[in-house]
């Protein structure tokens, strides 16, 4: 599956490859796919726009009612896992890997 985000000027998109684990993965279409970006977007941009694409359901699954990273969410960027406080910090360059993932509870 390929996702586009609009931009009127596509020489300054990458491609950023996406992976959802868990729960996640049953609420798209596919769990891994591509999707071209606005260069330069960074980890909490790109988690909006996945959350306005997959819409409500998605978004409350990723996000608490505050809009703040569930505590059971990691995202993992080219093998780094990034922490919500300094997904602001971080961009996604071309050819990324991102990954969300769910952190499995138990006891």
């Amino acid at each position: 599956m390929r996702l586009n985000q609009l931009n009127n000027n596509p020489r300054s998109q990458v491609k950023i490859h996406v992976k959802l684990a868990d729960f996640l993965a049953k609420m798209v279409p596919e769990a891994k796919f591509e999707m071209n970006i606005n260069a330069g977007t960074t980890v909490a941009e790109f988690m909006a726009v996945l959350t306005e694409h997959f819409g409500e359901k998605f978004r409350r699954a990723i996000f608490d009612h505050d809009g703040k990273l569930n505590a059971d969410i990691v995202v993992v960027l080219d093998n780094r896992f990034i922490p919500p406080q300094q997904m602001t910090e971080h961009t996604i360059n071309e050819s990324s890997k991102l990954s969300i993932i769910p952190i499995a509870g138990g006891g």
